[in-house]
């Protein structure tokens, strides 16, 4: 335990934190309605980053994405890394033990998942992920991005509120990495020790990543991001799991690949968010599993009319639902031609035991409908749901110019409800200027 205190002391002194990091409150306007027709809530796009801030509790998140390691290629496949620094914006410590003590337990410590993301030719996709990178010790370094440091009572086995800890690059991509399948993301709890399959390419365990979707002569206009994503059972069990990701642009760079982080760090935001903000046009609502914790997913989508109608498209992220996704549909009130399907998955990898399998689609264009889906739960446990830290893409054309459709998404773990139903807001109810604040096309009749 000494040599990995010795060695996580040095690599922080190589890669500290980027002084320079901002903290982001974004306010992304509403435009879109979540339903959920088990509890009848409704939620929308709408999201302050820094309504949690101070949050009762321990309430870990990323403050800053530092830097990336790329470990080179094996088969066109690269293996990359992140450097992540967490801060705790709550109102207690957080627990950070790898060891049991006569206050913590060695499994009481936060888990840490890498992502790649790309936005090209309209389409916002995952690219990479990583396995995760088991927290064992906490410097807790003061930052004033951060807040006013309290040192913990337990000094490096807690996260004290207002304190920052650095887990760069190297530290992140150093093996044997964890399993994401032996994490539960609603309740953060996992066996410890955790597995450790063998070892055989530079990208096993790593943020793993075809070389073909970065390099820069096949992707030309293409923009990049990455995401750091924490889950630490206290921080879920305070209710406070849901800001625990942010993301920060990347390009890359020439024949080597590497991932050159640019802009500044976009707090509390899944990177889902990115596709947002570059483009305005995209909508994006939480569809929430009614629990405790709340399990989320993130839906966002762009409609883009074209000749004779609309294409859709959509990418679903899972935030923190350990009952994850079998199916997604999309249903039109009426009969509605339906063309040009298409689907996108990251793949597991490295011996994690979930298939990777493409989900099935199914059209009706009698009842309006598109259907994607995979096994169930019962058919078998390890099908390619769409689980925790995860984002999968559907696409496809249609020729009803008018109406809005219904959305369901289908949960692969048995529970209640069994699916959540959500519609998105025609945007053109804004056309009168009322959000963006312009009343010079109001009238008495027509506000």
């Amino acid at each position: 335990m000494a040599r990995q205190e010795n060695a996580k002391q040095e690599i922080a002194k190589q890669e500290p934190t980027n002084a320079l990091s901002m903290y982001h409150k974004l306010v992304l306007g509403g435009t879109a309605a979540l339903l959920v027709m088990a509890t009848g809530l409704v939620s929308t796009r709408t999201v302050d980053a820094v309504d949690t801030l101070g949050a009762a509790g321990p309430d870990v998140t990323v403050i800053t994405l530092d830097s990336t390691r790329n470990y080179g290629a094996s088969g066109g496949i690269r293996g990359y890394s992140v450097g992540t620094t967490s801060c705790n914006i709550g109102t207690e410590p957080l627990w950070w033990c790898d060891d049991d003590r006569p206050y913590c337990k060695d499994d009481e410590h936060p888990v840490i998942a890498q992502n790649l993301y790309r936005l090209k030719d309209g389409r916002f996709t995952q690219i990479g992920m990583s396995w995760l990178k088991h927290g064992f010790l906490s410097l807790n370094t003061p930052d004033s991005d951060c807040g006013n440091c309290t040192s913990p009572p337990f000094g490096g086995d807690q996260l004290g509120v207002g304190c920052t800890d650095t887990y760069g690059p190297t530290l992140n991509g150093s093996r044997p990495l964890g399993l994401r399948s032996e994490v539960n993301p609603a309740d953060g709890t996992f066996p410890f020790p955790h597995s450790e399959p063998s070892i055989s390419t530079v990208y096993d365990q790593r943020m793993r990543v075809d070389e073909s979707d970065v390099d820069p002569a096949q992707n030309a206009g293409a923009q990049y991001w990455i995401e750091g994503h924490y889950i630490a059972f206290d921080d879920a069990a305070a209710g406070n799991a849901l800001n625990n990701a942010s993301y920060r642009a990347v390009n890359v760079s020439g024949n080597d690949f590497d991932l050159n982080v640019t802009g500044p760090t976009i707090r509390e935001l899944a990177a889902i968010y990115a596709w947002q903000a570059a483009d305005p046009e995209v909508d994006i609502l939480f569809a929430d599993v009614p629990s405790d914790p709340v399990e989320r997913f993130h839906v966002a989508r762009k409609k883009t009319e074209i000749k004779g109608g609309f294409h859709y498209e959509y990418a679903i992220h899972n935030m923190n639902s350990d009952r994850a996704a079998r199916a997604f549909t999309v249903q039109f009130p009426s009969a509605t031609t339906i063309t040009e399907t298409g689907f996108h998955n990251v793949p597991h990898h490295s011996g994690e035991p979930y298939a990777t399998t493409d989900w099935d689609v199914t059209v009706d264009n009698a009842a309006g409908t598109v259907s994607w889906s995979t096994d169930t739960f019962a058919d078998d446990e390890n099908a390619n749901a769409l689980r925790w830290g995860t984002m999968f893409t559907f696409w496809f054309d249609t020729d009803n110019q008018t109406a809005e459709p219904n959305h369901s998404l289908g949960l692969f773990k048995e529970g209640s409800p069994t699916s959540i139903e959500f519609a998105f807001i025609d945007t053109s109810i804004f056309i009168d200027g009322f959000e963006s604040g312009d009343i010079t096309l109001w009238s008495g009749s027509s506000p």
